[in-house]
């Protein structure tokens, strides 16, 4: 698990630390407080630790959902002028370096140290080759991969074809879809099951309803929201799941569906969470559901501040204070 996170000169993030982390980290705040910024460090972190082909796969999928518009979509993985980023944590460190690449002295690029060791260097032209590729990888041809452990979802994952029925391959060969199933039916009663149908050349999941049986990308965005944390519930065990804006999409009764597979999954797989949100209606059931299954978690509540980033953490046990602060804030 990881215990502390410090991010320097990464996006709009000049200095922050992040100590005692819990299982289930909630980080709220306004537009711009740069909540996405601390999933997108993490994951590169994690990415790293992988190897460069994850460390790769992550930055094409944080610049393709950001927005690919050449060589500035790089340089603004920094801070303002800034030519270096670390992330680091109790488990080591990672070093991003944005400048003149040693060995190709007519072309920038990213050089890349872990845990203070020589990394690897790779370039503009390469990045703006890679992320063309990445365009189809990311849509065309996305897999979850569970030997790595932990997963990062934005609202660009639920367009990525491919990926929900990797999702459904996994989940079937654990025996675990009809518990997604199970989890889905709470909110959305009227499904009945998957199924995976050969159309087009290509396999796509089909969901069965009592209505009819419909492709799954035509079932709406809080459906597959759901549906995608109910199979990572299950899948992801001992590792780490990071959820951008994790309220979209949802009604009510999804939202509450969401926040008990979270809780359950957390507890049952040893996952830790976190998650960024807007909603005091999500925060306030997590808070409930997570101190009633004795959840270790944390409401991180984070903020400008004379154009520095600062964030104030509370256990869940004692985030009354802290709740009505950020309520007073996101409605303000």
């Amino acid at each position: 698990m990881i215990n502390s996170l410090s991010i320097e000169n990464f996006r709009g993030i000049k200095s922050l630390e992040l100590e005692n982390l819990g299982q289930v980290n909630v980080i709220a705040g306004k537009n711009n407080s740069c909540k996405s910024s601390v999933l997108e460090s993490l994951a590169l972190f994690l990415g790293a630790e992988q190897g460069f082909q994850t460390f790769r796969e992550i930055l094409e999928e944080i610049l393709i959902w950001r927005g690919w518009y050449g060589e500035q979509a790089v340089e603004d993985l920094l801070y303002k002028d800034s030519k270096e980023a670390k992330i680091m944590t109790d488990n080591g460190s990672l070093t991003i370096e944005f400048g003149t690449l040693p060995q190709l002295p007519n072309q920038k690029g990213l050089s890349l140290k872990l845990n203070d060791k020589p990394g690897i260097s790779f370039g503009i032209l390469d990045i703006s080759r890679f992320l063309v590729e990445g365009y189809s990888r990311v849509f065309l041809s996305s897999k979850f991969s569970p030997e790595l452990n932990f997963e990062l979802l934005t609202p660009l994952t639920f367009r990525k074809f491919g990926y929900v029925e990797s999702l459904y391959s996994h989940a079937y060969e654990q025996k675990v879809v009809k518990k997604t199933i199970d989890i889905l039916k709470v909110a959305y009663p009227e499904v009945e099951g998957f199924s995976p149908l050969f159309k087009f050349n290509k396999w796509i999941l089909y969901v069965e309803t009592k209505y009819g049986v419909y492709p799954y990308y035509l079932m709406g965005e809080g459906f597959k929201s759901a549906m995608i944390l109910a199979f990572l519930s299950s899948l992801i065990n001992s590792g780490y799941l990071l959820v951008d804006s994790a309220d979209a999409f949802h009604h009510p009764k999804s939202l509450g569906v969401m926040v008990k597979t979270l809780i359950k999954g957390t507890n049952e797989n040893n996952v830790q969470v976190f998650l960024t949100t807007h909603s005091l209606e999500l925060i306030d059931m997590l808070l409930e559901e997570g101190i009633e299954a004795g959840i270790d978690g944390r409401i991180i509540y984070m903020k400008q501040e004379d154009s520095n980033v600062i964030a104030k953490i509370e256990t869940f046990e004692r985030a009354n204070d802290l709740r009505e602060t950020i309520g007073l804030d996101l409605r303000g």
